[in-house]
């Protein structure tokens, strides 16, 4: 509070001024200074988890690449283009293909080299269980999918191929699978542009094909008519055929039971 005089001709009064106002800067004070307090405060916490999260485990670590690795991997000499001295040890996920290049270095004996000084195999293993650890961690928590677009499918002809590879028979794609589409000169698309038509016929290929692969559980009747060219001539030797041999017809055939 201050004291004023009045400037009139009147006898001298007092008044009260600027109390609420001295009132309010002195609030606008206490609440700085306590959010510097809380500041402080946060600041000192945030200090204590850092250092809780390098000791001791990381550092032990920062202490084996310190002796054993950034002599030669650090940010003047950068041999093989790897720095090591700077990393943060604390957080290996957030370098992951750095720290997969050191687990397979530690794992091949390969680093650090016969001339230099080799670390106990103790310490070694120590740091290659913690490396992995951690990267494996952080992979689970963080899944990488690849690629999510859908799988293409195999088109006819690979089809034939994939099943002549896979179990040895000989299959007619043309008369199991309709002609494939094609579209800028590919005719491979994509499975999630499969119709229902067309997955009825690749059901119905596969069982007879499962059917000559396995062979019949049981004899039945019937039988396969096989028709020939009929400009076929039977007065030469048919390649395949024994030599001396003249006419005859040589073709596979798939039997659908084992037998003699």
């Amino acid at each position: 509070m201050r004291l004023r005089k009045s400037l009139g001709g009147g006898p001298q009064t007092t008044e009260w001024v600027s109390f609420r106002g001295a009132m309010r800067i002195g609030l606008v004070v206490l609440g700085v200074a306590l959010c510097l307090s809380v500041q402080m405060t946060m600041s000192a916490q945030q200090g204590d988890v850092a250092s809780a999260g390098r000791s001791p485990a990381t550092s032990s670590q920062r202490q084996f690449l310190d002796r054993y690795c950034a002599t030669c991997h650090n940010e003047r000499l950068k041999t093989g283009g790897l720095s090591l001295d700077q990393v943060d040890v604390s957080r290996p996920d957030a370098q992951p293909e750095l720290w997969e290049k050191v687990v397979r270095k530690l794992h091949t004996g390969v680093m650090p080299p016969n001339t230099a000084s080799q670390p106990p195999q103790a310490d070694r293993l120590a740091m290659l269980a913690w490396l992995e650890r951690s990267l494996d961690t952080a992979a689970a928590a963080h899944p990488s999918p690849g690629r999510t677009e859908t799988l293409r499918r195999l088109n006819r002809t690979e089809y034939q191929n994939a099943i002549r590879d896979l179990l040895a028979l000989e299959i007619d794609a043309v008369s199991l699978l309709p002609a494939d589409e094609s579209g800028h000169g590919f005719d491979n698309v994509i499975v999630g542009d499969l119709s229902a038509t067309l997955l009825d016929r690749y059901i119905s290929a596969a069982q007879k094909i499962s059917r000559l692969a396995v062979g019949a559980p049981r004899r039945a009747q019937g039988g396969d008519t096989i028709r020939i060219r009929p400009d076929l001539t039977q007065e030469e030797h048919v390649e395949g055929l024994p030599v001396g041999t003249r006419g005859g017809l040589l073709l596979p055939y798939t039997f659908r039971r084992d037998g003699e």
